[in-house]
């Protein structure tokens, strides 16, 4: 008698673990699966700012190619714009 409650309780003790491991398991799944949507999602973003810091990069060539083609082709005007911007600068930055 004493035998057969051994394992009785021996046999109650497995079916715990085994449930207990079958939840741990589970449990580890989705917080993988979470991690991994996390992941992707994070992927998803540094794709997107690295694709527009290249279109701000090359946004930024052009404004440079147009200022040089204005500064070549109207040279007193874009001489007169830098004096006028360096005064107002001047004038803003200036100690009372």
């Amino acid at each position: 008698m004493a035998a057969e409650t051994t394992r009785t309780a021996q046999a109650q003790a497995d079916r715990n673990i085994d449930r207990m491991s079958q939840s741990a398991h589970q449990a580890v799944d989705r917080a993988a699966g979470a991690a991994q949507q996390v992941a992707d999602r994070l992927n998803e973003h540094a794709e997107r700012i690295t694709d527009k810091g290249e279109e701000l990069l090359a946004m930024k060539d052009d404004w440079i190619e147009t200022a040089r083609d204005y500064v070549r082709e109207k040279p007193f005007a874009a001489l007169g714009m830098a004096l006028a911007a360096g005064y107002l600068l001047h004038m803003i930055t200036r100690s009372r």
